[in-house]
């Protein structure tokens, strides 16, 4: 009886700290930006930014781009003459040819950067 009592004691205690160590699910990551002119596209679900754009997500942030393009369909920013860009994070990281066109592509789903 007593067995029987401690076992379902460690039962019950090992089923109430799952909660208390369970990890939080992160939500959707959020990005903050802002622009001299912005234009939003709901039927394309684009967002044009233009004129002193600036940008920050949890893996780059950027101040003073030229243009921007947020678009959700396709998980992609696309950035266009940033002065001042950093990467805080990404899992993979390119450059597309010899060009130096200075535009950065940002996939968000797949956290990957190419430099065009």
């Amino acid at each position: 009886m007593k067995r029987l009592f401690t076992i379902s004691g460690i039962f019950t205690l090992l089923l109430f700290s799952q909660n208390t160590f369970a990890q939080e699910v992160q939500s959707e990551p959020k990005m903050v930006y802002k622009g001299d002119n912005i234009k939003k596209n709901t039927q394309n679900r684009t967002i044009i930014l233009t004129g002193n754009v600036m940008l920050k997500t949890k893996n780059i942030s950027l101040v003073n781009a030229e243009k921007v393009t947020i678009d959700e369909k396709n998980n992609t920013v696309t950035i266009y003459n940033p002065k001042d860009f950093k990467l805080l994070y990404a899992k993979t990281v390119s450059k597309k040819g010899e060009s130096n066109k200075n535009i950065i592509v940002y996939n968000t789903k797949e956290e990957s950067i190419t430099f065009q």
